[in-house]
């Protein structure tokens, strides 16, 4: 049996003035990795994240050093990838352990990363996570070589081994449900914008995205094959919630939960026959939804939904690679509201090409739109995306600001652009300023509030959104 440590970097200072609305969530990832290594490797697992845990790296430090784990394990994304190699430095200062980083970041780029920090990094995990930790853990156990594991990047001697592809799990009902005991779950809280009930958790119900959406990085470490859990596996882990964490609320952290039409009548049924009475909000795209299926999603406890527009542009729209017309936007807004749903819309500024015109255009159309909360965002060109090789393809990649790659930030992260960057945050700072300074936005906000818990999450994520604005526009 080996000790394994899993770190989740710190982030969330990384939103800047947005930052008191940012959420604090369990790193399901590690989580998964975790419950992988103790069912079918009967390993030692802990796992850290140090914001939830108000860990500082010296506390992360005496834990290590107390700990004395066989394999560190650390995830990244791109924001906080330089904050996991500050983790990796306190492990290797005070531990024997091999070292392996993983996630999306490292996933796209696992050659520079293992280049740049070959003294600090093992071994990069490319994709998946679960079975590779594994036999990685084991290998290391035993002392075997590498060669044989699937999906991995390492140093050998004097040269860097990358080996095959590891394909994706098919059976994904053989994972068990994450590791949630290995952290108090109170420690987490959504963004404020999605905290209706203090019991809230996050839960991942299928991975693997059919979408071709430029700016996506989540098929990189998850596939463009839209694999899912059961419905039975859903409902016994949504069951599971309930009875074990007391949760009220749940968040299906899903790309897209509404794909499969089948699936999601089954976990609808399964949830109002087992009277789970669950709030939840997930994440659709326009166009695969209808007023029946919200309906039934309704009964079922879902209050929220949050559909990607990101423009009134089609031109920008094929870009994006999105495969929706704005009047399908329009439409089913409408039908989700019409019902009494919280809506939820996001919109993108930056794309390749785009002019402030077109900006605009998509500032009208989403006051057209009407959504409950509104979203504008600047895009953010993640590493493996058409969209990074739009914009970065020629730039030294130690000397990108991985920092500014924060999906809700304070900067653009975009250079190369037609617009500069100072443009597209004034428009971010004029569009929330148009959407909500609205008695019609305001009355709808007010009217979808259901307790005191949410309503003074409004408040204090409106005044860090007009603080941001503050920041934008100057």
């Amino acid at each position: 049996m080996a000790k394994v440590m899993l770190l989740s970097p710190p982030y969330i200072d990384l939103y800047g003035k947005l930052s008191n609305a940012a959420g604090k969530y369990f790193p399901l990832g590690l989580g998964y990795i975790a419950s992988f290594l103790r069912q079918y490797g009967k390993h030692d697992v802990q796992i850290y994240e140090p914001e939830a845990q108000s860990l500082t790296y010296r506390d992360i430090e005496s834990i290590l050093t107390n700990y004395r784990p066989d394999v560190v394990g650390l995830t990244c994304s791109t924001p906080n990838y330089l904050r996991a190699i500050d983790l990796a430095k306190i492990a290797r200062s005070c531990t024997q352990a091999k070292i392996v980083i993983g996630g999306v970041h490292a996933s796209a780029i696992p050659d520079f990363i293992l280049e740049q920090h070959h003294d600090l990094i093992d071994c990069v995990v490319i994709g998946e996570g679960e079975q590779t930790m594994l036999e990685l853990v084991n290998a290391y156990e035993n002392q075997d070589k590498l060669d044989g594991i699937k999906g991995i990047l390492y140093q050998d001697q004097t040269k860097a081994i990358r080996t095959p592809v590891r394909p994706f799990l098919d059976n994904m009902d053989s994972i068990p449900f994450p590791a949630r005991d290995l952290i108090d779950q109170r420690l987490f809280t959504p963004n404020l914008h999605n905290a209706r009930h203090r019991n809230c958790l996050t839960i991942l119900t299928s991975r693997g995205c059919p979408y071709n959406c430029s700016f996506c990085a989540s098929r990189i470490v998850s596939g463009k094959k839209y694999r899912m859990h059961s419905a039975e596996y859903v409902l016994e882990e949504m069951q599971m919630l309930k009875t074990d964490y007391h949760a009220r609320q749940l968040l299906i952290t899903d790309d897209t939960f509404t794909i499969n039409h089948e699936r999601l009548e089954n976990i609808c049924r399964g949830m109002i026959d087992r009277k789970l009475h669950l709030d939840w909000f997930c994440f659709s795209q326009v166009n695969v939804v209808n007023r029946e299926i919200l309906l039934m999603m309704k009964k079922a406890g879902c209050y929220n939904i949050g559909f990607g527009i990101e423009s009134a542009n089609e031109t920008i729209l094929k870009k994006l690679g999105k495969s929706i017309k704005p009047e399908q936007a329009l439409k089913t807004v409408k039908l989700a509201r019409d019902i009494g749903m919280k809506t939820q819309a996001f919109y993108i500024f930056g794309t390749p090409g785009e002019t402030k015109q077109q900006m605009e255009e998509t500032i009208r159309f989403s006051r057209q739109v009407g959504a409950t909360l509104a979203f504008f965002n600047m895009l953010v060109p993640y590493p493996g995306t058409r969209d990074f090789q739009h914009f970065f393809a020629n730039a030294p990649l130690e000397q990108i600001d991985w920092e500014k790659f924060v999906a809700i930030g304070e900067q653009c992260a975009l250079i190369n652009t037609g617009l500069s960057p100072d443009d597209i945050e004034d428009m971010l700072a004029r569009a929330n300023l148009q959407y909500y300074l609205n008695p019609k936005r305001i009355a709808d906000l007010i009217f979808h509030i259901r307790s005191f818990y949410e309503l003074t999450n409004y408040l204090k994520g409106g005044i860090s959104l007009f603080q941001q604005i503050l920041k934008w526009h100057k």
